[in-house]
């Protein structure tokens, strides 16, 4: 009696693969500019991370803006130095740099937007749902690794 296996080259293909694509930051990197691209969706709309409406201008901030579209955008300088870097592979980071913007930096302002520190409203931007990250999970991580197990499905039934 006699068995003839097959397909062991191909399956250590594709956990290589996985493994590859798994130590690799790119997933990551995508991930977290996937965040950052929602952050500034939802704040071009209007809204925190939630989804939630921001809380209106006051009239006469409104009135010297020139509108009550409430975005977060005098100059887009604080929405500008939204960055995002992969820091390893299974971590990462997003954040408004540093820099000076007029008398507050763009870091201090993105903060006392998210926590509603002193007369400022509470504009929690700086955040993603739990579905906003199972999204980006699917897209960035789960959806990869299904098409790296496709692509190299290619031993006989």
């Amino acid at each position: 009696m006699s068995i003839k296996i097959t397909g062991t080259i191909e399956v250590r293909n594709i956990f290589k693969s996985i493994d590859e694509f798994l130590g690799s930051k790119k997933p990551m990197e995508n991930f977290c500019e996937g965040i950052k691209e929602r952050i500034l969706q939802k704040t071009e709309e209007g809204k925190d991370y939630k989804s939630r409406k921001f809380k209106a201008y006051s009239k006469a901030y409104a009135k010297r803006k020139g509108t009550t579209h409430v975005d977060l955008k005098v100059t887009g300088n604080m929405l500008g130095a939204l960055k995002s870097t992969a820091i390893s592979p299974t971590q990462g980071r997003v954040w408004v740099e540093g820099k000076s913007h007029g008398r507050i930096r763009c870091d201090m302002l993105a903060e006392i937007h998210t926590t509603g520190t002193g007369k400022q409203p509470q504009r929690e931007f700086m955040n993603i749902s739990q579905t906003g990250v199972k999204e980006l999970t699917k897209k960035h991580f789960n959806d990869p690794l299904l098409e790296l197990a496709r692509a190299t499905r290619t031993w006989e039934k």
